[in-house]
Order: structure tokens, then C-alpha cells, then sequence
């Protein structure tokens, strides 16, 4: 390849971090991180188009940023659906031409988790085929769906990104103590877990990231993961000691602090980056 002929990167770093005119897709956009992901769009410049499945979060959502001054647009959208997956998103191709960049926040988590009920939250040999189902249809099926529909439109325009939101649970094993009783420290455990059906999924995003990646990479389409930790969201204290003593940065994570990566990720300052996962953990999976 001559790379003489090749369009140079813009030179500028403050540039590159710009999303300005970009139409940014974000899946779960209305939850507690999916919102943070708008606002940090939204500073930068960009467009965010906020799917998800709870109506009221997604009102909340909208004015949240329209308080800030910030625009968006917004879409009630079950993921596992395939059919309302493809409507929805050849709406917003028809209102708004093209999607630049996809985020697939949406995921079966801890709220649900809870909401469900403790049969989520059993022991893997009680565990149920149909819990289990719940969060691969959610956290992987759904990812498929939104990501090929928007995929096909990306491809035709020979440019676009996704970003796939993983966990550190992907990369390595959720540390079961960390929910158990612990005497030594007057630690009387909580009511929940990590089920394998979360980090299974989980994992299986890195696997679908790198495939993507390498997929349509000649189609001048780039694919990342993110891999984050825990985020403190007001958890009891014992809890917070325990985790926070098995990260080196001794705390959990502010979800301020994940507002930037996704940024880097939409925008042209990694543009020479696909089929990676960045991981921000505080430390957690070097051990």
C-alpha cells in the first residue's frame, strides 16, 4: 500500500477528540452509565440517539440533557425483537441519513438482576435455563441485532464505529468473596452476586468485538471494546471495602471517570485502533 496517498490524521489533538456532526447510537443510553455516555457525546460535539426499554428512563433521559442544553433524539426499543431492531433503525436512517457511531450499552444487569428477584442471584447448580437465557438474549442477542442492522448502513457508507460495552468480568473472574460473610472483617455479605449468565456474556462480547473487527475492517469500519469495573452507585460500605481492597487503586470507580474512554473510542484519536478491548478497572485484572 502507498501510504503517501493515504489521508493523513488530523494533526490537532483537540480536533481529533471532536465529534462534532456526528449521529451517535447509544443502546441502554437511558441508564445510569448509558446517560454519562450522551452527556460525554453531547459535550464533544456529537449527536446522541438514545435507545432503550424503560419509557420513563428515557424521558428522564432526554431532559436531563436537554437541562444542559444539549440535543438528542430518543427511541423506546425492546433489542431482542428483530423486526422492531430493523424499524427502529431505518427511522433513524431516514430521519437523520446516517449513523457514525454505534454504542452497545444496553445490558442485562444489576438492576434487573435485583428487580428479578433473588432466583437471579442462586447458586450455578440451582441455577435456571431461563434466567440464564434472560441475560444472553439481552447482553449478546440483542448486541447482535442492533449491531447488524447499523452495521449494513455503516458498510454502505464504507466508514463508521462501534463500540461494544464488555466488563472486567470478561476478562477475568468476578471474585466470589467479595459477596460471602467475612468474620475477620465484621462483613456480613450481600444479597447478590455475579451470575455466570452476565460474565459469559460478557465474554462472548470480546470474542464478537474481535470478530467484527476483523470482518469489516476493509469496509472502513472499526470495532472496540470497553472493559470497566465496578462503579460506586451509593453500595453499602462494607461491600465497597471488600472490592476496593482487591483493586490497586484501592476504590471503585466514578462513573465520571468512563465519560473519556468513550469518547476516545467514538472519535478520530483512535482511529488506528480496532479489535482491542480497553480495560479501565483501577488495576483489578492485573493481579
Amino acid at each position: 500500500m502507498d501510504m503517501s496517498k493515504l489521508s493523513q490524521p488530523e494533526n490537532s489533538v483537540k480536533k481529533q477528540f471532536d465529534l462534532s456532526g456526528k449521529n451517535i447510537l447509544i443502546t441502554g443510553g437511558a441508564g445510569f452509565l448509558g446517560r454519562f455516555f450522551c452527556e460525554a457525546v453531547s459535550e464533544m460535539g456529537g449527536f446522541p440517539i438514545i435507545l432503550d426499554i424503560d419509557r420513563e428512563a428515557l424521558k428522564e433521559a432526554r431532559k436531563h440533557l436537554s437541562n444542559q442544553n444539549f440535543k438528542s433524539d430518543g427511541y423506546l426499543l425492546d433489542l431482542t425483537d428483530a423486526s422492531a431492531v430493523q424499524r427502529t433503525v431505518d427511522t433513524i436512517i431516514e430521519k437523520y441519513k446516517t449513523i457514525d457511531v454505534l454504542i452497545n450499552a444496553a445490558a442485562f444487569a444489576m438492576k434487573n438482576l435485583k428487580q428479578g428477584g433473588p432466583e437471579f442471584f442462586a447458586s450455578f447448580e440451582e441455577y435456571k435455563k431461563d434466567l440464564w437465557q434472560i441475560s444472553l438474549d439481552v447482553n449478546l442477542t440483542g448486541t447482535f441485532l442492533i449491531t447488524q442492522a447499523v452495521g449494513r448502513i455503516m458498510k454502505l457508507k464504507k466508514k463508521g464505529v462501534i463500540i461494544n460495552v464488555a466488563s472486567d468480568v470478561a476478562v477475568v473472574s468476578p471474585d466470589h468473596r467479595i459477596y460471602q460473610p467475612d468474620e475477620r472483617f465484621d462483613y456480613k455479605g450481600v444479597s447478590f452476586n455475579t451470575p455466570l449468565s452476565y460474565a459469559v456474556a460478557k465474554a462472548g462480547i470480546l470474542s464478537f468485538t474481535r470478530y467484527l473487527a476483523t470482518y469489516w475492517a476493509k469496509d472502513g469500519i472499526r470495532v472496540n471494546s470497553v472493559s470497566f469495573s465496578g462503579v460506586y452507585r451509593n453500595h453499602d460500605p462494607k461491600f465497597v471495602e471488600q472490592l476496593s481492597f482487591r483493586i490497586p487503586l484501592g476504590r471503585m470507580a466514578f462513573p465520571q471517570e468512563y465519560k473519556g474512554p468513550i469518547v476516545f473510542l467514538a472519535s478520530e484519536a483512535s482511529s488506528f485502533m480496532t479489535g482491542a478491548n480497553l480495560v479501565i478497572d483501577g488495576g483489578r485484572t492485573c493481579w
